[in-house]
């Protein structure tokens, strides 16, 4: 049986041990698809979850937001950083804890891995929000969970990962194509079958799912797979953590795609290289 084989089997077979979200992932996923909640059913619900309280306050409080006034209480949270960027936030902390396991950093340097997710995920919100789209603040989980292919291929196949990521440095391969043609699986449709098993929505399962392959993606996603994988991209030459990738791709291909010109670009490098410190402390807050 191909590794990958195994890999499907093994996500799909509810009786393997694998990473399990917390019960507030599941409710505030829920809350996301009630057209109908308030910001004070959310702060209510919020509030229940110490831990989810705490990271949240402490969130609003951080460099990121830059507010010159303290802000103690979840509803003025939730004014402050935004009622759908709470939910993705919430989420994704809760993702971020989820994998913290023993001997992962032998493999990927996991903070390294971590910062460049979520600094993908706040340039996908901002490349979106300039573009006009409604789905910004839900566009920030898929940069977020993208890469979470790589942690359970070096969980669950740690072997044959180093294999991989020294294969991919010395030939100088893109590291999902060294994942193809050695485990004949990448992580991104690895990322996407773990979502599957959390019983997240297409919208948050396809953009991470095609974000190496997007002509493949369904139509009514694919301009969010795009925005991720130049998001990817971004990250990358702007040096913010390390992903694996040994290699940057071009951008020329992309940029047409979404309509983006080389000098718009260059000033999401530029910016991303001073909002640093901000994604560093979002990551000290999240981890």
């Amino acid at each position: 049986m191909k590794i990958a084989e195994k890999i499907t089997d093994m996500i799909r077979d509810k009786k393997t041990q694998m990473p399990t979200l917390p019960i507030i992932v599941e409710k505030i996923l829920s809350i996301a698809r009630e057209e109908n909640t308030s910001a004070k059913d959310l702060a209510e619900f919020v509030s229940k979850d110490q831990a989810a309280t705490n990271k949240i306050l402490r969130l609003a409080n951080s460099a990121y937001y830059g507010m010159m006034k303290e802000i103690d209480s979840i509803p003025r949270a939730i004014t402050i950083i935004g009622f759908n960027e709470v939910i993705s936030l919430t989420i994704g902390m809760s993702v971020i804890s989820t994998f913290r396991q023993k001997g992962l950093n032998e493999i990927l340097d996991m903070q390294d891995l971590w910062l460049h997710s979520i600094a993908c995920a706040f340039t996908s919100k901002k490349i979106a929000k300039k573009m006009g789209l409604k789905e910004a603040e839900q566009i920030f989980l898929n940069g977020l969970l993208h890469d979470m292919g790589k942690v359970i291929f070096a969980i669950y196949f740690p072997y044959e990962y180093r294999l991989v990521l020294k294969e991919a440095k010395k030939t100088q391969v893109e590291l999902w194509d060294m994942e193809k043609r050695i485990l004949s699986m990448d992580h991104a449709t690895l990322s996407g079958l773990l979502m599957e098993r959390w019983h997240f929505p297409d919208d948050l399962i396809l953009p991470s799912r095609f974000h190496h392959d997007p002509d493949k993606c369904p139509p009514a996603y694919q301009q969010n797979a795009l925005i991720v994988k130049l998001a990817d991209c971004l990250c990358q030459q702007a040096g913010l953590g390390y992903s694996g990738n040994p290699v940057i791709p071009k951008l020329g291909r992309l940029r047409d795609y979404l309509s983006l010109s080389k000098t718009e670009t260059e000033s999401y490098v530029e910016e991303l290289k001073t909002e640093r410190p901000k994604i560093e402390a979002f990551f000290e807050i999240a981890n």
